[in-house]
């Protein structure tokens, strides 16, 4: 059954489940600590739909943390790069998250192979980010200063992650519907055709034009629409069935 939410890939029946989501970070955070990456990146992904995000996030954020409000209630707060802080309200971007987002999501098969395909590139992307990260270095649309807590890597245009992927299905004549997606420890989805998987590795490799951008500039990045309906509905008999 295709979940109604998606934030940085991680599936939520309800709200109420992004909420505990949450909570459940505020919780084992205790305030003044930068959240864990994993946790950062699904956080950067939900304030996206913050209305006030463009200017809490400013010249671009360092880090995601936590501290107590006035009110005794504690909360997430964006470190920016001018030094100061700001504190950003988790439930009201839930609440803005749009209630039609179900309506308009991709197959659930879909989603599953692209978050496999995503980790079976995950060391490449390590490897990446580890080497470029040197003194100096700064976010090409933001401009700010990129440390490991804030860099992000993105694939550069027009060849984005999902286009190489697609390029891939089309090349291989691969339905991303039919490909089997395991789960390591239940969480991490996994391309369990080992052929396929190291074939997209290789794909990857040789085809992806990788730079290090930071996560406040990946969330200003177009998403560039992909037919992936056309290729997983083709009745011409070109994708393997």
């Amino acid at each position: 059954m295709t979940l109604p939410y998606q934030i940085n890939e991680e599936d939520f029946p309800t709200k109420d489940h992004i909420r505990n989501r949450c909570r459940d970070i505020l919780a084992r955070t205790p305030d003044g600590i930068d959240v864990a990456d994993v946790d950062a990146d699904f956080l950067y992904g939900l304030f996206q739909y913050h209305d006030e995000w463009a200017d809490k996030a400013g010249a671009g954020v360092v880090a995601i943390t936590t501290q107590m409000t006035p009110h005794g209630t504690r909360c997430f707060a964006l470190r920016r790069h001018c030094g100061t802080e700001v504190d950003i309200s988790f439930p009201h971007s839930i609440k803005l998250i749009p209630s039609t987002w179900g309506q308009t999501r991709q197959p659930q098969q879909l989603l599953d192979f692209r978050a496999g395909a995503r980790t079976a590139i995950n060391q490449q992307i390590r490897t990446f980010r580890d080497g470029a990260l040197g003194a100096g270095s700064s976010c090409p649309v933001t401009g700010e200063p990129l440390a490991r807590g804030n860099a992000a890597v993105d694939h550069v245009a027009p060849r984005t992650f999902d286009q190489l992927l697609y390029d891939f299905c089309l090349e291989t004549q691969t339905n991303p519907l039919n490909v089997v997606v395991g789960s390591l420890n239940g969480v991490v989805a996994t391309i369990d055709d080992a052929m396929l998987c190291a074939a997209w590795e290789r794909y990857h490799l040789a085809h992806a034009q990788l730079r290090l951008i930071s996560k406040t500039g990946n969330l200003k990045l177009p998403k560039p629409s992909i037919p992936w309906f056309e290729l997983y509905t083709s009745s011409s008999g070109d994708i393997d069935q």
